[in-house]
């Protein structure tokens, strides 16, 4: 028996990119950089807090990655052309869910919203859930003029705190790669 590994590979590409799909990614950019200059890079970012230590490496790992695979060199902070910038900036959201109960034509008819006619008595109800997720933050900084050049963030990228380690990485690898996809850009006169 013979396995085939494309349609495989296909298979997990699909569900990699089906995962991201959702992630709101933005990113800008100074109009009048010629990006083809830049080959080297320095990453130069501290770790954060011991907590996000390990998410700081995810991230630094996956950035250095994206940017070799576009082409650029790793440098010290003295050679590089691009100083590089990155983290993982915790959101927090809340959602507010309504919903009425009791009797009544609707809240259009009720007591609470034309008063007249008959009372009819709704309740309202709030349910409140806050979450956190982890945004990918990346700015690329002109290293002689100090400006920043390029700058991107995706968001949702995963859950905190994070539960599942062998997961958080590949969310992370799968959104930088994502954002990454911006980079250069194409306007440009890369």
């Amino acid at each position: 028996m013979q396995i085939e590994i494309r349609p495989i590979a296909f298979g997990i590409g699909l569900l990699l990119a089906a995962g991201c799909a959702g992630q709101r990614v933005t990113t800008d950019y100074s109009p009048g950089t010629s990006f083809s200059q830049f080959r080297t890079f320095a990453l130069v970012m501290p770790p954060d807090t011991g907590a996000q230590q390990l998410l700081d490496q995810r991230v630094r790992s996956s950035v250095q990655t994206q940017l070799m695979a576009k082409g650029l060199t790793l440098a010290d902070r003295e050679s590089a052309d691009l100083y590089v910038g990155y983290g993982m900036v915790d959101k927090t959201h809340r959602e507010v869910y309504s919903y009425q109960d009791g009797w009544g034509w609707g809240q259009e008819w009720g007591w609470r919203y034309w008063r007249w006619g008959v009372a009819w008595p709704m309740r309202t109800y709030r349910r409140i859930e806050t979450y956190t997720d982890g945004t990918v933050v990346v700015n690329l900084v002109d290293a002689k003029t100090k400006q920043v050049v390029w700058e991107g963030e995706i968001a949702d990228v995963l859950d905190l705190p994070v539960n599942n380690p062998d997961r958080a990485t590949k969310d992370i690898d799968a959104a930088v790669a994502k954002l990454f996809t911006r980079y250069p850009p194409q306007s440009s006169g890369a």
